[in-house]
């Protein structure tokens, strides 16, 4: 449990915190019954980060994000139309238990050996989060801002998303059924996958976006991922964000 509250976003790792958040603001929220074809993933683009001078013969890898610079790529109010506030928030960089590792999520012999391998990825070395809410909507958002040592480290945690969706289409997450399918959406940073879970009878539609040696993640609960417009604009800005961190 990160201090202040528990892990709001990244849902891979809080499902049965989320099922619980998204009942409290109105019970199961409509959706598709079906899952759409994922177009989230790679494209070119100019990692985040300063890269080396040129003719110095250091690497030109993106240097990792500092805390401060981790903050700063959090979306906040005056990113998002009149009407959201911040209901929650921890941005103190500082990473806990439960930053790493898919947790308590179990379902076959092919979904349980992602579970595993998360455990033994990259582990991050700052993580904020925060969860806005607009009331008159009855609506809620959830974001996530994970920077790495290393660009390894965020390309897999890109990946077990994209393995998650793939390996554990149906399994459980504590008391909760949970089912992982494929989400189209934009392409966005370096690289991107879209993840639609159902924790019971509630819908997460999740983006996970890595930019250089960081990822953002932009989680929509229930009917508020029906928006294309919102979904775009917050991708989009989520993305800049973390580029204009790196950069600063």
């Amino acid at each position: 449990m990160r201090r202040h509250y528990g892990r709001m976003v990244m849902a891979i790792g809080a499902l049965p915190l989320l099922a619980v958040t998204v009942a409290g603001c109105g019970g199961p929220a409509p959706g598709p019954t079906g899952e759409r074809t994922a177009t989230a993933g790679a494209r070119p683009a100019p990692a985040g980060g300063r890269p080396a001078p040129a003719g110095t013969g250091a690497s030109t890898e993106p240097r990792p994000l500092t805390g401060a610079q981790t903050a700063r790529a959090m979306l906040s109010t005056i990113d998002l139309p009149v009407g959201w506030s911040v209901a929650k928030e921890d941005l103190s960089p500082a990473v806990e238990k439960d930053d790493h590792g898919i947790q308590d999520v179990k379902g076959d012999a092919a979904c349980n050996r992602v579970v595993a391998d998360s455990f033994r990825s990259v582990r991050p070395s700052a993580v904020v989060g925060r969860t806005m809410e607009n009331p008159m909507a009855r609506r809620s958002l959830m974001f996530e801002v994970k920077t790495f040592p290393s660009v390894t480290g965020a390309r897999q945690a890109v990946e077990e998303a994209r393995q998650l969706r793939q390996a554990c289409a149906t399994a459980t997450a504590g008391p909760y059924p949970v089912r992982y399918g494929v989400l189209e959406g934009p392409r966005r940073g370096d690289e991107s996958v879209g993840v639609r879970m159902r924790v019971g009878g509630n819908r997460f539609d999740e983006f996970v976006i890595r930019v250089g040696t960081s990822v953002t993640v932009v989680t929509f609960p229930g009917a508020t991922g029906d928006d294309p417009g919102l979904v775009e604009s917050l991708t989009a800005q989520a993305t800049e964000k973390l580029r204009q961190a790196a950069a600063g």
